[in-house]
């Protein structure tokens, strides 16, 4: 078993593993990890829960990996296995700047490969909304970033002087008759259109139909609108976890 922790901008979710199987998960916001007795306490809880072989962990979020890093090492005795683009996750990172690429993005690029072969292209849909795309050559090559759903609403409210703050979700109708309403279907249908607008045009630019599968927090919103193989919303911890099998190879 392994400790898979995938650091996110909101939340940090720690995935207990056996293979692709997820036994337990444990859920904090990442905010609080930047303090180290918080960290230290997040870690011994971890270590009660099980004693595991590894732990690797996928961070965007670096100001909190110095905490992270060592209260694991402390509390399990073992080096956590930061995700980077050195890392060996069978996946050659074919971009202009490799550095730049967020281990989020090379654990869905790992998982979706493994799981689905190449060409593939992953949507993540997370505090940012992320297309990563696997090409013919099994080559993690590039993809779009774009705000989130979430930063979506808030935005609307925080620069506007009369719109509410409006929790995200599916909806049916396009015209809406409150101003809620009409928030909604906008940031849904807008979510919509775009990622069929950009899995058009990627698949144009890879000259393949590539599959799309869909992770991330909000990606089970977007299950019956037929623009994805699979609604994976493990996708990046499956990838973490994949991650440590080819370190261990």
């Amino acid at each position: 078993m392994i400790w898979a922790v995938l650091i996110g901008n909101t939340r940090t979710v720690s995935a207990l593993m056996r293979d692709d199987t997820i036994l337990k998960r444990e859920i904090v916001p990442t905010a609080a990890l930047k303090l180290a007795g918080v960290a230290g306490l997040w870690a011994k809880k971890l270590r009660r829960l099980s004693q595991v072989k590894g732990i690797v962990v996928a961070s965007v979020v670096p100001p909190v990996d110095k905490a992270v890093g060592k209260s694991l090492q402390q509390s399990f005795g073992l080096k956590p296995h930061f995700v980077t683009h050195n890392s060996p996750i069978g996946v050659r990172v074919n971009v202009k700047k490799p550095a730049q690429v967020g281990a989020d993005r090379l654990a869905n690029a790992v998982a979706a490969k493994e799981l689905y072969g190449s060409p593939v292209i992953v949507v993540d849909y997370g505090t940012g909304t992320t297309f990563d795309v696997v090409n013919k050559a099994g080559d993690y090559f590039g993809g779009a970033i774009l705000p989130g759903l979430g930063i979506s609403t808030r935005a609307l409210h925080e620069f506007t002087a009369k719109i509410p703050l409006v929790k995200f979700e599916k909806v049916k109708f396009a015209i809406g008759r409150t101003t809620e309403e009409a928030v909604r279907a906008g940031v849904y249908h807008g979510a919509i259109g775009t990622t069929k607008e950009l899995l058009l045009s990627i698949r144009k630019e890879l000259k393949a139909k590539a599959p799309a599968i869909a992770t991330g927090g909000f990606c089970k919103v977007f299950e019956k609108t037929g623009l994805f193989r699979r609604v994976e919303p493990d996708l990046t911890l499956k990838g973490i976890a994949a991650i440590w099998r080819k370190l261990n190879a």
